[in-house]
């Protein structure tokens, strides 16, 4: 539909009694929105790297801790989702009526906290539950983070950079998960030489072998604290609510007060946010989940815990070059985000189906041909984040960001959270070609899927509004829905 119809379709509309002033409005970009952003993004990096400690240095803690096992590494990443679902509503109700500065400051606390309780001991039961307790604190404070990327972007970024500074802030997060691959392995590693391998497959290590193991996991939480305490120092020097002036008219009209009730009926009413949710919460809940277990997914081909780990650092650089890539791409030829998403998917798919056949042995298996069909799947699977997040917010305007990134958040952790608890069931612990199978399987489901949503840039349409008719426009597009009998079809669709 050609911008004029557009235009015509929104000014068609029944503007509220009282319209908003904005005539007078004067915005302003300010050079400090990179360092807002920096925080941000390096506050999502250790959420993650901190909630992918136990994953990469499996086969580590299992002979430094002989009772943990593939259940107890699952669980710890299954606390994640699990404060994400339950804790999700009053995150979001303090987010909407302190503001991001506040909650900002609550999500640094409970990082700080979570990975300092982790380094009083080495000793086991103390440990374990001490980890258990650093892993719900952490991840409380994912919810903020993972909720908050399109807020922070509308709050001090222009239109022609909100999903740019949305890639970057969605995609530090998931680089936090190349950071555990890295720095787990780096920092733990299995002591001795191969005489300590035993003839079952096992290393046997003496108490003092196991005691250094330890202390070097010990060293491993001390970094990690250190690295988020810098963090929460930098929000309580410098990371104010909003600019002085807003970089958007729609960043202004997000200032103004709104109902959450209000916010969260409009948003659960909207089909269209729901046939986008619905594939992004599939693919992003499977793949954030997956990642987690990567070392268990490949162990019983003969993978191992430092290939897999590597495996995960270039998937996730992969990803997080590719997210940003095309969250750049989508900023300067604006108005392809369906299509840049389900070219994205295809290729994603494509990945995984050619890793479900390594696996499965239907192709010559071969570990470079495993390495680059992991990457090709689960590098553009991720990229799609950063445009999934946009494009919600675009559908789902006026509801403010923060509300449609909770409820983004929310719904992929249910995902991730069926997925991890699956794991916990005998049957999926005789095999894991369940998971190599779902990797391909949801791609497709995905692509069905996103061939089914409407297109709409509604916040985006506000923004280039030309001045004599932004007050019209807003008028007509952040009008409550009426109780009244559905308009006259002759009204357009507001999109691009």
């Amino acid at each position: 539909m050609a911008r004029d119809d557009e235009m015509e379709a929104i000014l068609s509309e029944d503007p509220p009694e009282g319209p908003h002033m904005v005539a007078s409005l004067e915005v302003k970009v300010y050079k400090r929105r990179w360092w807002i952003l920096f925080l941000f993004a390096g506050m999502g990096f250790m959420q993650c790297a901190v909630w992918n400690t136990w994953g990469p240095i499996t086969a580590s803690v299992k002979l430094a801790y002989p009772n943990w096992d593939d259940a107890e590494i699952a669980l710890l990443s299954m606390w994640g989702t699990i404060t994400m679902i339950t804790g999700i509503v009053p995150m979001t109700v303090l987010l909407q009526a302190k503001g991001i500065r506040v909650a900002l400051l609550l999500t640094a606390f409970f990082m700080s906290l979570g990975t300092t309780v982790r380094c009083f001991t080495i000793e086991e039961q103390a440990f374990t539950v001490l980890a258990h307790i650093g892993a719900v604190l952490n991840g409380f404070s994912g919810i903020i983070i993972g909720a908050a990327p399109s807020l922070i972007s509308s709050r001090w970024f222009p239109h022609n950079e909100r999903t740019t500074a949305t890639g970057i802030g969605c995609t530090f997060n998931q680089l936090g998960n190349a950071g555990g691959f890295f720095l787990g392995p780096l920092m733990v590693h299995i002591p001795g030489n191969h005489s300590n391998y035993s003839r079952n497959g096992t290393y046997d290590l003496t108490p003092d072998e196991i005691n250094m193991l330890r202390k070097s996991i010990r060293d491993y939480m001390w970094i990690s604290f250190g690295l988020c305490a810098a963090l929460f120092i930098g929000v309580i020097t410098y990371f104010p609510e909003k600019p002085r002036k807003p970089p958007s008219l729609t960043s202004f009209i997000h200032e103004q007060p709104s109902s959450f009730t209000e916010d969260i009926k409009r948003l659960l009413s909207n089909k269209n946010v729901w046939l986008l949710v619905i594939p992004y919460s599939i693919t992003l809940g499977i793949n954030v989940a997956w990642s987690s277990v990567l070392d268990i997914n490949l162990a019983p081909f003969g993978i191992t815990q430092d290939e897999a780990s590597w495996m995960g650092v270039y998937v996730t650089m992969g990803g997080v070059f590719m997210a940003i890539l095309a969250s750049r791409i989508s900023d300067i030829l604006f108005g392809y985000m369906k299509l840049t998403i389900i070219s994205l998917m295809v290729v994603a798919t494509a990945g995984y189906t050619w890793f479900l056949l390594l696996m499965n042995e239907c192709l010559p298996f071969s570990k470079v041909q495993l390495f680059i069909s992991v990457i090709i799947g689960a590098s553009f699977n991720y990229a799609c984040s950063p445009l999934f997040f946009e494009l919600a917010v675009e559908l789902a305007f006026p509801v403010p960001e923060g509300v449609v990134g909770a409820f983004l958040t929310i719904c992929w952790n249910v995902v991730a959270a069926v997925f991890l608890f699956v794991m916990q069931t005998p049957l999926a612990k005789k095999t894991v070609l369940w998971m190599d199978y779902l990797l391909a399987i949801q791609g497709l489901v995905v692509v069905m899927m996103m061939i089914l949503v409407k297109e709409e840039y509604r916040r985006t349409l506000v923004d280039k509004a030309p001045a004599e008719e932004q007050e019209a426009v807003v008028a007509a597009v952040v009008a409550p829905p009426s109780p009244s009998p559905p308009r006259d079809q002759s009204h357009q669709p507001l999109v691009l």
